[in-house]
């Protein structure tokens, strides 16, 4: 490939390049806030009343729009210097990664084609993505208030919920602050025996990190063989991606709990900084998203992923346009293997597009439409208005615990510092 040239792209050799020119490129800034005041998350010491995200759209020459999933920080950057330019080149223009999914959306548009059938390019795609249901952020160990079920009854009440969905898999946090609910990993352990007995034997189970916290190491040693024993799924970062200097624990955790997976890799910001998880083997999936990377780096992801023989399950955690960018991903991978499906309070899930993503039976079913295969709302400004400020704040009830589980995580941190 002739890069000087910009004749085409290394992911595109092969497709026709087409006469294209951007022409304009705006993002809207958008924010979900429950009318009620009520929380979108709750199961830590912080708890969030709102979401942010903003609609990427690309507009060209030849009356084309591609969209794709942004923050609102996007809305200040000036993009004049993309005026002109041709969304084929989309390897080559150093995109944000909301304006890197535009990009290709506008040339499956182009090309009239889907995107999984543009990133499959050495795999056969597999148009039906399995999803998991990705909750258990709402559950407390206290009493709300409010007439809602606490605790376990919460936490199974919640599982049983998505199994009568369809889904057959659900990952969960590990409820409110520890500390003041008194629970260690043997209660814990007690919680998931629970729920493993109301959602039965074929209904899979994943555990995540705690909320804006991080467990220990001894605590993850002391948890692994419950869940093993209850034959968990996965369990998820919990200690974070911090770096090579956790391997060798990561390792030990891995030994420690041979029936469940270790999944990780959210916070990886490119191939490079996931490559050394992979060449260890520390992850058996990698959770790399198009929300943080866009769909160019994440296909290069899922290549050395599939070379290591690691799964692709990418996080999706922010709303349904971001949804059908990674759903097209897993099925554009040879590796791609489940997709992040979330489930806590958030009216982007459904409300942002005109036909959403919708699982059924736990798969979400592409279609051949050209490019992402999804439509914006009219005026999603008009409905989601942008709300500016921290969308994150100390949990009210006890307010001294955000300092406490934050010096926890810093000392995890502290522990694998390079």
């Amino acid at each position: 490939m002739n890069i000087e040239s910009g004749s085409f792209t290394h992911l595109l050799e092969g497709v026709a390049r087409e006469d294209l020119a951007i022409t304009e490129v705006k993002v809207m800034p958008i924010t979900y806030k429950p009318a009620d005041g009520s929380y979108i998350h709750e199961c830590g010491p912080v708890v969030l009343s709102k979401m942010h995200s903003a609609v990427v759209e690309v507009f060209t020459d030849q009356g084309l729009v591609g969209i794709g999933a942004g923050t609102p920080a996007d809305a200040d950057v000036d993009y004049g210097y993309l005026i002109g330019k041709n969304p084929f080149d989309v390897e080559l223009l150093g995109l944000s990664p909301g304006l890197d999914v535009a990009c290709w959306d506008l040339i499956g548009k182009a090309k009239g084609l889907p995107l999984y059938k543009l990133l499959a390019t050495d795999n056969e795609p597999d148009t039906s993505v399995h999803v998991y249901a990705s909750g258990g952020v709402m559950w407390t160990y206290y009493d709300p208030g409010d007439g809602r079920a606490f605790g376990a009854e919460a936490l199974i009440e919640e599982a049983l919920t998505y199994k009568e969905l369809g889904f057959d898999t659900f990952k969960w946090r590990p409820g409110t602050d520890w500390e003041e609910a008194g629970i260690t990993p043997t209660g814990l352990g007690e919680i998931c025996r629970r729920l493993r007995e109301a959602v039965g034997p074929d209904f899979d189970l994943g555990i995540e990190k705690k909320g804006y916290d991080s467990w220990t190491f001894e605590e993850c040693m002391e948890m692994a063989p419950m869940i093993n024993d209850l034959d968990f799924l996965f369990f998820e970062q919990p200690m974070g991606d911090e770096g090579p200097k956790q391997f060798d624990d990561y390792l030990r955790l891995k030994e420690a709990m041979p029936k469940v997976m270790l999944w990780g890799g959210e916070r990886f910001r490119s191939v490079d900084e996931a490559r050394p998880w992979m060449r260890a083997g520390v992850y058996d999936a990698v959770q790399s998203d198009a929300y943080y990377i866009g769909l160019t780096a994440n296909w290069h992801m899922s290549r050395v992923a599939a070379f290591h023989d690691t799964k692709l399950v990418p996080h999706n955690w922010s709303s349904s346009l971001n949804t059908a960018a990674n759903t097209h991903l897993v099925a554009g991978s040879p590796g791609g293997h489940m997709c992040e499906f979330f489930m806590y309070p958030n009216e982007f899930r459904y409300g942002l597009l005109k036909d959403p993503p919708r699982p059924v039976g736990g798969r979400i079913e592409l279609v051949d439409t050209p490019g992402l295969g999804v439509e914006l709302i009219d005026d999603p400004g008009d409905r989601f208005p942008y709300m500016p400020g921290p969308n994150t704040a100390p949990n009210p009830r006890f307010p001294h615990a955000a300092e406490r589980a934050s010096k926890r995580e810093q000392e995890v941190i502290r522990r694998y510092a390079e």
